[in-house]
């Protein structure tokens, strides 16, 4: 995408009150992930786990026609996703899951990435819900969404996944989680990526290189891209 066009949609989004402030993904983050999106390529499929004012974002290219895209969105808060919701009213190339979390032990989450792709399936098995009062703990340990039946995306589909919650380390489950479901090639776009192992975790599965990442003040993120799995993640 070219900067002007990705400069209309921000400014739309500023429009339908985007709130920026300390907790809401870098918008220098959103432009470095469309930069390297290629219109050419067909619609392009969005996975996003934290529904932050960023949705406003991916609205707003849609509905200039800037970029064909359809957006999942994952969001566990109650409240986020009732504010979500009446922002994305008649927005068909958006959809807004909302989940709560469950909690697995130290062991759960060794089994977990031992065997990625068996991970999904057992998912419904282990671990235990996160008591709401719980569930925007800064330091909650493995914890992640818990009904991810909620989501239907086709196999190798998904062409960028932001992972920006839950709180935690335990957002390095999608890695393992959607190995399923991303392209062998993707872009994923981790926030606070310094906060917990994330880029260490996302190792154990793939192999990838950095496009760019920015350290200042609160901000945080990285942007990589996926060259395929490893050997030893295809269990």
């Amino acid at each position: 995408m070219i900067m002007r066009d990705i400069e209309k949609a921000l400014q739309q989004s500023n429009c339908n009150h985007w709130r920026y402030d300390s907790l809401t993904l870098s918008k220098q983050a959103l432009v470095h992930v469309c930069r390297n999106i290629h219109a050419e390529n067909g619609i392009c499929q969005v996975l996003q786990l934290g529904g932050g004012d960023s949705a406003l974002f991916w609205k707003s290219l849609g509905e200039l026609e800037l970029l064909p895209l359809h957006a999942t969105i994952v969001e566990h808060h109650p409240i986020r996703v009732k504010e979500l919701k009446e922002s994305l009213v008649d927005t068909p190339h958006l959809t807004l899951i909302s989940c709560s979390l469950k909690q697995i032990t130290d062991e759960e989450w060794k089994q977990v990435f031992d065997n990625p792709k068996q991970s999904k399936k057992r998912w419904s098995s282990i671990g235990q819900l996160v008591p709401e009062n719980q569930a925007d703990l800064f330091s909650i340990r493995h914890a992640f969404y818990s009904d991810l039946d909620q989501l239907s995306i086709r196999a190798h589909s998904i062409d960028v996944m932001i992972v920006d919650g839950p709180h935690g380390n335990g957002r390095s489950l999608a890695y393992p989680f959607f190995s399923d479901v991303l392209k062998p090639d993707a872009m994923i776009l981790v926030d606070d990526f310094d906060h917990y192992p994330f880029l260490t975790d996302l190792g154990q599965i793939y192999r990838y290189e950095e496009i760019f990442r920015e350290i200042s003040g609160n901000r945080r993120w990285v942007l990589v891209k996926l060259s395929g799995t490893k050997t030893t993640a295809s269990n």
